[in-house]
């Protein structure tokens, strides 16, 4: 993946970005080719393969750009309890829906999943108390526990399959009721 700083270059990248979520819509992953979305551009294909090495690649730098945001996000917010961080969590990832729900739909999800909790492990960024969670050892246990429910949460409800479809306080109030964190 291109790491520089060349502006035509992070122009390329942020076009073919935009082709990759566009064409997503509306054809699957396995099927859409690198033809197809650099189409939609003025771009070569060898300008894609010198900003990205695959399709994966996008969906990857796409999940990076938007725990770059929340991170960016959170820094700001004061996070002192689980209810605090599902509420931040649902309510920054619903704006996001569209674009999550694109992955997900195309088998994604174990890519959210590993970038949530690349992110959301680091206590410097998500910190709260849990009840009779004392040591570091059962901190990373308790971490790893709500973050994968919490990440499977949202991909339940992205995928839009319980009804009636709650809001994102509302999943940030179930997650306070189940961990007793209220």
């Amino acid at each position: 993946m291109y790491k520089g700083n060349n502006p035509s270059a992070l122009r390329s990248r942020k076009e073919i970005v935009q082709s990759f979520l566009e064409q997503l819509k509306y054809t699957d992953l396995e099927a859409l080719s690198i033809k197809q979305i650099m189409d939609a551009t003025d771009l070569s294909r060898q300008t894609f393969y010198q900003i990205f090495d695959s399709k994966d690649e996008i969906i990857e730098y796409c999940l990076d750009t938007l725990f770059s945001e929340f991170i960016s996000h959170t820094k700001e917010m004061t996070i002192e309890t689980l209810c605090d961080a599902a509420s931040l969590f649902f309510n920054f990832f619903d704006i996001h829906r569209d674009t999550l729900a694109l992955f997900i739909k195309n088998g994604k999800s174990c890519v959210v999943q590993r970038k949530c909790r690349e992110y959301l492990q680091d206590s410097r960024y998500i910190h709260y108390e849990l009840h009779g969670v004392h040591s570091e050892q059962d901190k990373e246990y308790a971490t790893t526990f709500v973050v994968s429910g919490m990440v499977a949460m949202l991909e339940q409800w992205i995928k839009g399959t319980s009804e009636p479809i709650l809001n994102a306080q509302e999943l940030a109030q179930l997650v306070c009721r189940i961990t007793g964190s209220e």
